[in-house]
């Protein structure tokens, strides 16, 4: 939720930001993956554990971690392993657990992802390899958790971030009238609770969090993580769908 894009510095994007900038996109083959409203599957990446930093020194988001933890939606949609997890097979680390979405990983770096002046960030020359790895990680996850369904048509939406916010407030509004850490966790959640809804369902509640993303985050304060429960599709939604599929209609963008 927090916008964090330097390259743009008049109008910095959050990750939210993009992902509906990605859903509206013009571009031919998204438009058409898109057109008929296709079910969403969701996947958190854990938050826990994803820094070199959290090796040595402990966990480097402990706020972000425990604001997760509240919530038994969050809880259930994280990948059961952690980028340092993910680390530990590309550097063949001794492991104590091994997780077989990791262990498929084929990379192999002495070095790791992280350097020795910047442990919080992967290294630019191997950053787009190690995405591309955790990506990987992610799907092999996806299809144990959801099974061939994401073969046929459905979406994965990987929510991987959140971190920008440690620091900030959760409890009480800054200066300014935000509470990012708060507003980072309940977007997380609603986004959460509509898992196997539709690509349109997500559209809209993505544009209703940066609505209120640009105000005060009252309504966030209001919300409670741990309250928020998955979300069921209306009998005037299901109605909807089939009376569209029968007509041979599908659900444009």
């Amino acid at each position: 939720m927090k916008p964090w894009d330097g390259r743009k510095k008049k109008s910095p994007q959050s990750a939210i930001a993009m992902a509906v900038h990605a859903m509206e996109s013009r571009n031919r083959e998204v438009h058409q993956k898109l057109a008929p409203d296709p079910v969403v599957r969701v996947i958190l990446l854990k938050a826990a554990y994803s820094t070199a930093a959290c090796r040595e020194f402990g966990e480097q988001y402990p706020k972000l971690v425990a604001g997760r933890r509240r919530s038994r939606l969050m809880s259930r949609l994280e990948t059961p392993w952690s980028i340092c997890d993910l680390e530990d097979v590309v550097q063949q680390r001794p492991r104590k657990r091994k997780f077989s979405d990791v262990e498929a990983c084929k990379f192999r770096l002495k070095d790791g992802f992280y350097g020795k002046e910047d442990d919080l960030h992967f290294r630019h020359d191997v950053a787009k390899q190690a995405e591309d790895e955790i990506l990987k990680a992610i799907r092999r996850t996806a299809y144990v958790r959801y099974g061939d369904s994401l073969k046929k048509g459905e979406i994965l939406l990987v929510l991987a971030a959140g971190w920008n916010v440690t620091g900030h407030n959760y409890s009480s509004l800054d200066s300014v009238g935000k509470a990012f850490l708060r507003a980072e966790l309940v977007a997380a959640a609603e986004l959460c609770s509509l898992n196997g809804h539709r690509v349109s369902a997500f559209r809209d509640k993505m544009h209703e969090l940066l609505l209120r993303n640009r105000g005060s985050h009252k309504w966030f304060l209001r919300k409670s993580v741990h309250k928020i429960r998955p979300q069921k599709r209306s009998r005037f939604w299901l109605h909807a769908i089939t009376k569209s599929s029968r007509k041979g209609n599908g659900f444009p963008l």
